[in-house]
């Protein structure tokens, strides 16, 4: 989850959404334009969408932050910078069974 301002409006979901160093005015799932701060994307949406009534100040927006806590978003930021040595990313990769070897499948009988 990113960090993000989000208000809902009967005109449909209004949010400030951070998107690497930039931040992003969208309505629904459309997006109005891009940003350096999150209060020029609060004024492009108030341009932008006038009969919305929205709040004038980001303050008054529910602030989402970014879920660090989560083990996904975690692992995600801990493997951001490693390099794996050793492996050809235009290799194919290899399927290995599990099944452990001599053990017979389950439609194949002992007998010959």
């Amino acid at each position: 989850m990113v960090s993000q301002y989000v208000f809902p409006s009967s005109r449909g979901l209004f949010r400030i959404v951070k998107h690497g160093h930039r931040w992003r005015s969208l309505v629904e799932a459309k997006e109005v334009a891009r940003h350096d701060s999150a209060e020029a994307a609060l004024d492009a949406l108030l341009e932008a969408c006038p009969q919305a009534r929205l709040p004038q100040t980001l303050s008054e927006w529910r602030y989402v932050a970014e879920a660090a806590y989560l083990p996904h978003a975690r692992l995600a930021r801990a493997t951001n910078g490693i390099r794996v040595i050793g492996i050809d990313p235009s290799q194919p990769r290899v399927r290995r069974s599990r099944r452990a070897g001599g053990r017979p499948s389950r439609d194949v009988t002992d007998h010959g």
